[in-house]
């Protein structure tokens, strides 16, 4: 039998695999020797054909999860002979099961992926919508014994976003924390990492400011708090994103439902980001936002101190 999941929604596909390895373990497994995961960015076609080939061991098949095949630099010389033995199985439950698990989206071009789609169980994990991801994490809190009113539930998933390896840790502990008791707007404001979010429009306002020593000092505050560099700036970028959005609807004349639908943003992010907007001319917005890609293909690649880049970032970052 054969699994395909991808997508960039890392966490509900890892949620799937899971799944999938406990109710082996539970119904076919239950010695636990015959679960192999494999490292498909460095495999070879040898260690591929031994998993496929070997018999169960106290049962009768064997469960093969193939993680991040389509990141194999050498993919274009193996897929070839994958492709055909998979053309060799029947897909049913009589075979072993073998899982393509892949993170982020692979290239939909290639005869591999073409081939992996035509199964039954192919699903693409995509991040949820606003909506939806409200419903997703109310449904963790309740498997939990969670409870939490609506507007809390707003508030969560707007300051966390859709991250949902950073939302089911801020929801276990919230969870954890009331015992029982309703999840309020309080407790989201003193628990979870969504008072990250509210340091970054700080700091977007200082460097809207040019306050620097400010900037600096809440930027420091948030390493020291644990935030790494290359994460603050993805969120920094991620609020000036925002930003040019809403500069470009609003020069627009756009009304508050238009610009809902167009940013698919929550309301409670563009009520915090419309206040910044009178410190930015377009210009300004797009010269930094500019600065801000580079900044980080400069971080990625450089073995320079990332905090050094993100200094340097404010310090030059005055408005012509």
């Amino acid at each position: 039998m054969i699994f395909f999941f991808y997508g960039d929604d890392t966490y509900r596909a890892w949620q799937k695999v899971k799944q999938i390895k406990d109710k082996f373990r539970a119904e076919v497994d239950k010695s636990g020797f015959n679960t192999l995961v494999i490292d498909g960015s460095e495999m070879t076609l040898e260690q591929f054909n031994e998993a496929v080939s070997q018999a169960g061991f106290l049962a009768d098949k064997r469960l093969i999860v193939i993680k991040n095949i389509f990141n194999h630099k050498g993919l274009s010389k193996i897929k070839d002979d994958l492709i055909a033995y998979l053309n060799k199985q029947t897909d049913s439950s009589d075979e072993n099961f073998l899982l393509f698990w892949q993170d982020g989206k692979p290239d939909k071009r290639s005869s591999l992926f073409k081939k992996l789609a035509t199964y039954k169980y192919v699903n693409e994990f995509e991040p949820l919508n606003d909506y939806k991801l409200n419903v997703w994490a109310k449904a963790e809190i309740d498997k939990l014994g969670g409870k939490i009113t609506t507007p809390a539930l707003n508030m969560l998933t707007a300051n966390v976003g859709n991250n949902l390896w950073l939302l089911s840790s801020e929801i276990n502990k919230l969870v954890n924390y009331k015992n029982g008791q309703n999840i309020i707007e309080q407790d989201i404001e003193l628990l979870t990492r969504g008072k990250l979010d509210e340091n970054i429009f700080n700091l977007t306002d200082a460097i809207a400011s040019q306050q620097s020593s400010k900037a600096i000092k809440l930027l420091k505050d948030q390493l020291d708090q644990g935030s790494n560099e290359q994460y603050l700036l993805t969120m920094i970028l991620r609020q000036f994103r925002i930003l040019l959005q809403l500069k470009s609807l609003i020069t627009s004349n756009n009304s508050a439902n238009e610009i809902n639908k167009a940013t698919g943003l929550h309301p409670f992010v563009i009520k915090k980001s419309l206040p910044l907007l009178s410190k930015y001319s377009m210009d300004d917005l797009k010269r930094i936002f500019n600065r801000l890609v580079q900044l980080d293909l400069d971080m990625k690649s450089s073995p320079l101190d990332n905090e050094l880049f993100l200094d340097l970032f404010i310090i030059k970052t005055p408005r012509k």
